[in-house]
Parts: C-alpha cells; sequence; structure tokens
C-alpha cells in the first residue's frame, strides 16, 4: 500500500469534507468517517494499479460527486460503500441497518446500472438512453455513474483492457446523458479525454492552431462585439456579454461534417448575450437585442 498509514489515507476523506463548501453537517461526517471506516477495514489490502490504497478510488469518486456534480453526504456515503456488498457479507441489510435506507436504495440502483451489459445493447439509440435512465427511482444513481466513469478516463491509463467498453460507454451513453441533464462541463470533459484517447495527434494539432490563433480572434471578437453593445447601451438595456471558443472536440466534428481544414472553420466561438429584465418584458427585451444582432449581422 505504498506504506501508507490510515491517519495519510483519512486526510483524503478530509478533502471530501471540505468539498462540501461547509454544507456537510456534524452529524454526516460522523456517518461520512463512520463509512469510511467500513470500507477501509475491508478494502486495507487491497491497492490500486498505480499503487495507492483501493480506497482512494472510493473516495476520488466521493469527492467529484460532491465537488464538481454537487451532490450531498448521502451520495458521498454511497461512493466510499459503492461496490462493498458484492465483494463483501456486508450485505445491503447491514447498509441499511448502519446508514439508512436511502444509502441502500442508492447503492443498489447503482448496482442495477453496473451490472447492465452495456457492450450488448446498442446505447446508440435514445430509446436505450430513455430507458436507462428509466431504471432508476433515484436521480443520484445515474449522477454517481457519471462521477465514476470521470474518475475511470482521468484515469484511463490504467484501466488496462476495461479501457475500450469504458470510452465506448462515456461516448454514447454518458456523454448524451451528461448533455440531456445539462452538465456541459463534464461533457465537455468527456468529450475531450475521449478525443484526446483516440485522435491524439489531431486532438494537439487543433489545440495548437486555437492557441496560435488567439490573439487574432480576441480582436476580431472584439470588433465584433463593440456595436452590439454601443446599440443595447443606446436602447437602455441590461447585459452581459461573454464568449468562448469552441472545444477541440467540436471544432474536429465540424471540420469532418464540412470536409474543410481548420482554417476553413469560421465559427470558431460562441457569443451569448445574458439579459437583464423583468419577466413580463422579457421576451420584448430577447426580441429587441435579436433585432440589433440581425440588423448589424
Amino acid at each position: 500500500m505504498m506504506g501508507m498509514s490510515k491517519s495519510e489515507i483519512k486526510k483524503k476523506v478530509e478533502e471530501l469534507l471540505l468539498s462540501g463548501n461547509g454544507n456537510i453537517t456534524d452529524s454526516d461526517k460522523e456517518s461520512i468517517w463512520k463509512a469510511f471506516d467500513v470500507a477501509y477495514e475491508f478494502y486495507k489490502e487491497d491497492t490500486l494499479v498505480n499503487g495507492k490504497p483501493f480506497i482512494y478510488h472510493n473516495l476520488e469518486v466521493a469527492i467529484i460527486a460532491v465537488k464538481e456534480i454537487g451532490l450531498g453526504p448521502t451520495s458521498a456515503i454511497c461512493c466510499i460503500l459503492h461496490n462493498i456488498n458484492l465483494k463483501s457479507d456486508y450485505n445491503l441489510e447491514k447498509i441499511k441497518e448502519n446508514f439508512g435506507d436511502q444509502v441502500a436504495e442508492i447503492i443498489e440502483g447503482f448496482n442495477k446500472l453496473t451490472n447492465l451489459e452495456t457492450d450488448r445493447i446498442s446505447f446508440h439509440s435514445d430509446a436505450f438512453r430513455t430507458m436507462f435512465l428509466s431504471l432508476v427511482d433515484d436521480m443520484r444513481v445515474v449522477l454517481l455513474h457519471l462521477a465514476h466513469r470521470l474518475y475511470d478516463i482521468r484515469n484511463i491509463k490504467f484501466l488496462g483492457k476495461r479501457n475500450e467498453p469504458v470510452i465506448n460507454e462515456i461516448k454514447h451513453l454518458y456523454i448524451p446523458v451528461a448533455h440531456r441533464l445539462g452538465l456541459y462541463i463534464i461533457k465537455s470533459e468527456f468529450e475531450e479525454r475521449v478525443m484526446l484517447h483516440e485522435e491524439p495527434v489531431t486532438f494537439k494539432n487543433i489545440e495548437r492552431k486555437v492557441k496560435e490563433t488567439k490573439a487574432k480572434r480576441e480582436v476580431y471578437i472584439h470588433d465584433f462585439v463593440s456595436p452590439i453593445e454601443r446599440e443595447l447601451i443606446k436602447q437602455g438595456i441590461e447585459f452581459d456579454i461573454k464568449w468562448r471558443t469552441k472545444s477541440v472536440p467540436s471544432i474536429w466534428a465540424k471540420m469532418k461534417r464540412q470536409n474543410v481544414d481548420f482554417e476553413e472553420v469560421y465559427d470558431l466561438f460562441a457569443v451569448r448575450i445574458i439579459l437583464k429584465s423583468k419577466l413580463k418584458k422579457e421576451k420584448e427585451i430577447c426580441w429587441k437585442a435579436y433585432s440589433i444582432v440581425t440588423n448589424l449581422y
């Protein structure tokens, strides 16, 4: 176990508790420590491929769930205990007894999705994704799977033979699910890491070209946005304009779809106008802004 003591591993639990931004109550903290003690006792002899203690995996997934997806202490406990009932005599009844019905139900739902033979089912179809989402009573089950797959793809080099099925599942199941749930930051990371795995040379080339054209693009965007800003101010509209360069995978998808080189992709960035208005004036203000943009461009 790389000679790591229990007190050193506990620092990972402290990191988990801090990732809750002060929203984890003392009694929840107690339950998280209790879950850690249970899992530690069972996993203390096991190590990951990278040499770290096995329980690091459970704690990392819990940190992703809390910090990046915004789930709470119940989900953190489920992450710490996931798989334990399948690999030991610490069954769902004991989990229910010690951590309550909710934790037991989420872990049971998590196992149900894990056991879905996704490699045998065509998950290219929207019908499959709808069925996948309908299999669970608690949405946290799906979100914990997302956290798990995020951990997997970040540690793809340690997955060995499992990496292809995992990549496939992320591509056809978890990217569309993340999109459907509005988890765009996670969706983008999935897309980028999948492309980095499958097309590393192309990814690096496009990324380099995006960086090289950054200064030029910023001048272009400034010139593009300025007249819109002037007109919005003139009409007394409260607004905020944001823009971002499109992600490498979406630029690559466009290059393939239109069969063009990077230099021929003209919409490398997306501009968003966020308007502030009273609810009943919202449509009117939106049409005004739309009209300003179409008059100019």
